[in-house]
């Protein structure tokens, strides 16, 4: 039997160990959204991408509910979800209700890497980041700021990277590319 998981598709992303609040329209999203509440596993968040709409990147999050409430403004369901693992789609299918389902693989997890002198700008300017933006920081009970593994993904989520790099940082067995990437941006930020 294949693994099977509803997904939803959003433009930002979440990683392993990262929380977002997220709006669940009516409609497909919301059906896809009731599968994800009977299932075990949750549900896939997918990126689309940014410049194509219709577009979907091939590794999305499996993520769980954490917590949930309605808009004020239009009753639209705002979720927080927690972020497990990221996965391939292998194949997608959609049910009569609209629901999209993914046959998916799961990818290992980065392994924790502690962080060296030089890359402690990372770590200071996430604080720098959280300490401007509380709700932000909210999100993330467990800062695991000496988690070179940590930093990199928490900095793919806010960062606006195009789909297509974010993709392919994410596609890698550790975070070193990552680290690398956003180091040179951070010392050259031209």
């Amino acid at each position: 039997m294949a693994n099977l998981i509803p997904l939803l598709f959003q433009k930002r992303h979440v990683l392993p160990k990262g929380k977002m609040p997220m709006r669940v329209a009516p409609g497909s999203q919301m059906e896809a959204f009731k599968h994800a509440l009977t299932s075990d596993i949750g549900f896939g968040v997918c990126m689309i991408d940014d410049n194509k709409s219709s577009h979907y990147s091939q590794i999305g999050t499996r993520v769980t509910v954490e917590d949930f409430d309605t808009s004020k403004n239009d009753g639209a369901l705002i979720v927080t979800l927690y972020a497990h693992e990221n996965f391939c789609i292998k194949s997608l299918e959609q049910h009569q209700d609209g629901a999209i389902f993914a046959e998916f693989k799961s990818l290992p997890l980065w392994p924790e890497t502690k962080i060296a002198n030089d890359q402690q700008l990372l770590a200071d300017k996430l604080q720098i980041m959280f300490d401007k933006y509380p709700e932000l920081a909210g999100l993330h009970q467990n800062k695991e700021f000496n988690n070179l593994s940590w930093l990199c993904q928490r900095w793919l989520e806010i960062l606006p990277v195009p789909a297509q790099e974010k993709q392919a940082l994410i596609n890698t067995p550790n975070c070193l590319n990552t680290c690398d990437y956003l180091m040179s941006m951070m010392l050259d930020p031209h």
